[in-house]
């Protein structure tokens, strides 16, 4: 495979794959969702927001320098989409990404972003050979902080008086070097 390919991986219960556009209806309706979007970078998400991601998503590229790619989770029993992963492939340093995600409410707290993100982080580590992934959480954002660290994800910094969405909040910000995840979330 080649490096700026795309990821296709299996789980016991996902698949992490490109968008289609059968996944239109399901990512609009959380991404339009107030409640998922209170730490995320959108605000009321329209359905032609949608339709042009799903357009530029279908044809990304992962581990391009200086570019962000979504990945689609896919419920491999239902075929339906639940959520995805943003994978920022860092300028400088190259070895380096950033993850962000997000999930579907009715398929919180059941395991799956943490399955996702090991699933990718065993493919980021030891397929395209990176170092280290950060992440970045408003403080409040509780749930992700909570797996970040079950990740094995350790805190390095904290940005006071971030702007976010009219009001000033702090940033958490996290790495994982390949080594600490060894640790807690490769099993092969």
């Amino acid at each position: 495979m080649s490096k700026n390919n795309f990821i296709e991986i299996e789980t016991e219960r996902l698949r992490l794959r490109r968008f289609k556009e059968q996944d239109l209806a399901n990512f609009y309706n959380y991404r339009s969702n107030p409640e998922v979007a209170i730490y995320q970078g959108w605000d009321d998400y329209t359905y032609e927001q949608a339709i042009n991601f799903i357009e530029k998503q279908k044809s990304a590229e992962i581990n391009i320098p200086g570019t962000w790619a979504q990945i689609a989770i896919e419920h491999k029993l239902s075929g339906e989409l639940i959520g995805d992963i943003g994978l920022h492939t860092l300028l400088n340093p190259v070895n380096q990404v950033e993850v962000g995600f997000t999930l579907e409410p009715k398929f919180q707290n059941k395991g799956f972003a943490n399955e996702a993100l090991n699933s990718l982080f065993h493919y980021l580590f030891n397929k395209l050979e990176k170092e280290k992934i950060c992440a970045i959480a408003v403080e409040q954002n509780v749930a992700s902080i909570k797996l970040l660290e079950k990740l094995g994800f350790q805190q390095v910094n904290k940005i006071e008086n971030t702007y976010f969405k009219g009001r000033f909040v702090t940033d958490v910000v996290f790495e994982l070097s390949k080594k600490n995840w060894n640790k807690v979330g490769d099993v092969d």
